[in-house]
């Protein structure tokens, strides 16, 4: 964008400078010779402001996607609040915090998977295996509880 600016601006100055000339010229002829120079400058000062507005709008596409990330995070950041990397039994990490649910305290667990991602996605009970949980969103399953093992 400096570019673009600093081409402006020696254009602009360019300008001026011819004008003076044209109203210093003593002949039609150097005039109207000034005056085509003239018009050049004008004209590629005209496409340097044009580049200026197209990096200005392209700052500004860029700036309002950061905005974006940024607000993406500030949330993400706001719902894990309170989740630590917590080690189950089985050995498996997850992401836990205590929660009140129904008037009774709850451990409510993440996948670290989409943690990683910046995905809250707390883990269900697998309906066909008790001791086991699965992620709704990356469908990973996980062991909660150690089985017992029978001879």
């Amino acid at each position: 964008m400096i570019t673009e600016f600093s081409a402006a601006m020696v254009a602009l100055k360019e300008t001026i400078s011819l004008a003076k000339t044209i109203s210093e010229a003593k002949t039609d002829a150097d005039v109207k010779a000034t005056t085509f120079e003239l018009q050049g400058k004008l004209f590629n000062l005209q496409s340097d402001c044009l580049g200026l507005g197209e990096v200005i709008q392209s700052q500004k596409e860029q700036i309002a996607h950061l905005k974006a990330k940024i607000t993406e995070f500030e949330n993400f950041a706001r719902e894990a609040e309170g989740y630590i990397l917590n080690q189950l039994e089985t050995g498996t990490f997850v992401y836990s915090k205590k929660q009140t649910v129904n008037d009774a305290e709850v451990s409510v667990h993440l996948c670290p998977y989409c943690f990683t991602k910046k995905i809250i996605s707390i883990l269900q009970p697998d309906l066909k295996a008790y001791c086991n949980s699965h992620c709704p969103s990356c469908k990973n399953n996980y062991e909660m509880q150690k089985r017992e093992i029978g001879l």
